[in-house]
């Protein structure tokens, strides 16, 4: 099946087995959230779900309103900071910090956040784990991470799971 962006009527690549009747490119999606005056942090401050805005280097540039009640943190706390810091992960409390030590190497939200910023492809729901809290007795929980790459930005959602 061909694809066909509605905005500018350029054939798009067809991804997997799934039919999309309507769609929009990458290039008109970035363009329409580029010139929208509803400003990108302005939409994802009124989302319900906890969404972080991440730089490639895998820090926080932006929290909404939920992910920052969520974490107890203000903007200010967490603007800048490497993720597993600002969701506590017992591995980033180590000395090399978070991104530097040997579990890092297998943490499904790092991977699933350079993956997009390399790629550009979005992460769905890949299923994570994370311990966090006191290092001497951290609680282990499931997550569901969802990644998307918007400009030169990642919008991370990360979700507990059922």
């Amino acid at each position: 099946m061909t694809r066909i962006c509605a905005w500018c009527q350029t054939e798009m690549p067809s991804k997997g087995e799934t039919i999309v009747t309507h769609g929009i490119c990458d290039a008109c999606a970035n363009r329409m959230i580029r010139d929208t005056p509803y400003s990108l942090q302005l939409y994802l401050e009124e989302l319900a779900i906890p969404v972080l805005v991440v730089e490639s280097d895998v820090t926080a540039s932006f929290a909404n309103r939920a992910a920052r009640e969520l974490l107890g943190m203000s903007e200010d706390d967490l603007r800048h900071r490497a993720v597993g810091e600002v969701f506590t992960c017992i591995h980033a409390k180590q000395p090399e910090g978070c991104g530097r030590t040997i579990h890092c190497s297998g943490c499904a939200i790092r991977r699933s956040i350079l993956a997009s910023a390399d790629t550009g492809e979005p992460q769905v729901n890949v299923p994570a784990t994370m311990k966090w809290g006191d290092a001497e007795d951290p609680s282990e929980v499931a997550l569901q991470v969802t990644t998307l790459k918007q400009g030169e930005v990642i919008l991370l959602k990360v979700e507990r799971k059922s």
